[in-house]
């Protein structure tokens, strides 16, 4: 696996990344990123790190404009797409596909989704997967074992991992602030996994988080 850091598009965010040792980055963005895709495209091709993934606004799986602006953002920067919303299940699927998406793209698993859900509604019909292990604390009690076997019998329809703290009842918590056995996890993904990994915290934890996974697996 190789690990990228997570920031919104703005010069100063990008740069900062590459000054923690990141050569890429998933973006995170606000409604303003997507007035003008096309300077927002510049502000990262012109920045000393490469957009890997794109995440698309939290809006409503009805709400096109987003869910279209985020698509050309990632389709002008060879980015993955990474669909994931608050307001959207897996259930909404179907409506997602409408969009016809033009960048590639994965649907990240909701919190309180199983595996087997996540198998039922995606894997097996064939889309892909952003698999986000803290996501995936909160919804399986035997969590190794789940994340081991998604990795096992579906690592080709995954081609992002996120990869943060979490509690059972909170995710997205900087490392060492959650119950999981994170070290465990990073031997997990590195044994499994060859992919990219966002570490998807605070980006003044991700330097922390970075050093951490080095140490673990050093």
């Amino acid at each position: 696996m190789h690990l990228l850091g997570k920031c919104p598009p703005d010069e100063a965010e990008l740069a900062a990344a590459a000054e923690r040792g990141f050569e890429s980055v998933e973006l995170h963005l606000r409604e303003r990123d997507l007035e003008d895709v096309t300077a927002t495209a510049e502000t990262v091709e012109r920045s000393p790190v490469d957009a890997a993934a794109v995440h698309t606004l939290h809006a409503r799986p009805d709400e096109e404009r987003p869910f279209r602006r985020s698509d050309e953002l990632a389709r002008r920067l060879d980015a993955l797409l990474v669909v994931h919303s608050q307001y959207a299940l897996h259930t909404h699927v179907d409506d997602l596909e409408a969009y016809d998406f033009a960048a590639p793209y994965a649907y990240e698993n909701n919190p309180g989704a199983s595996a087997f859900h996540l198998e039922n509604l995606l894997l097996d019909r064939g889309h892909s997967l952003v698999l986000d292990t803290a996501h995936l604390y909160l919804s399986e009690a035997d969590y190794e074992s789940a994340l081991r076997d998604l990795l096992e019998d579906h690592g080709d329809k995954i081609p992002l991992i996120h990869f943060n703290d979490a509690t059972r009842i909170e995710d997205g918590l900087a490392f060492g602030d959650g119950e999981m056995a994170l070290e465990q996890t990073a031997h997990l993904l590195d044994e499994h996994y060859d992919g990219p990994v966002v570490l998807e915290v605070m980006p003044d934890a991700q330097a922390d988080a970075r050093r951490a996974v080095a140490e673990w697996l050093s």
